[in-house]
């Protein structure tokens, strides 16, 4: 495969233990269906509940712009906004693979982590429902969904004794 920014031969690098493609001269990254999002769940554990389904809303993509083709199909890439963060990735409708240039994992996880430190109660506590609902009506991915219920509390748990150092005393004080 070709690095659509500079027609380099991308080769292949283990990330988090996924293998993927990089650019050796713009630093750009190639990753395949779910390679992303599984990159993402490896390198931080506590983010692996946010997922992102970059290709439903297709009202949200923007051309690329610099017109940039997909090295697995050579159709025009789109540029989206990867979820709350403010990297715009390029994507590929047909295959869903993601384009991201120099930096840009590291911007998003970094987004992301914010993301996550700066919500409210109500909002882990409105995440938390989204998941036992996905739990109730998709029961294909129980297992994930039990694991991310399991994040969403104990940040949760993390968020209450910030916020209520108090209760934290109180029921640290109580017996297992």
């Amino acid at each position: 495969m070709k690095c659509p920014k500079c027609d380099r031969t991308l080769e292949s690098v283990v990330i988090n233990h996924n293998k993927v493609d990089r650019c050796s001269l713009c630093g750009g990254i190639w990753f395949d269906k779910d390679e992303l999002k599984n990159v993402k769940d490896e390198r931080d554990h506590n983010l692996s509940w946010l997922d992102f389904d970059l290709w439903s809303d297709e009202s949200r993509l923007k051309p690329s712009g610099t017109f940039i083709d997909c090295p697995r199909d050579g159709k025009s890439l789109f540029k989206i906004k990867y979820g709350p963060s403010d990297v715009m990735v390029d994507i590929c409708l047909d295959c869903h693979g993601v384009w991201l240039d120099r930096d840009e994992l590291d911007k998003i996880l970094k987004e992301l982590r914010e993301k996550i430190n700066k919500e409210t109660l109500p909002e882990y506590l409105k995440d938390l429902g989204e998941e036992i609902k996905d739990l109730i009506f998709e029961p294909g991915n129980s297992k994930e969904e039990l694991r991310n219920i399991a994040i969403i509390m104990k940040l949760i748990e993390y968020r209450l004794a910030a916020q209520h150092p108090k209760i934290s005393e109180i029921t640290s004080a109580l017996p297992d």
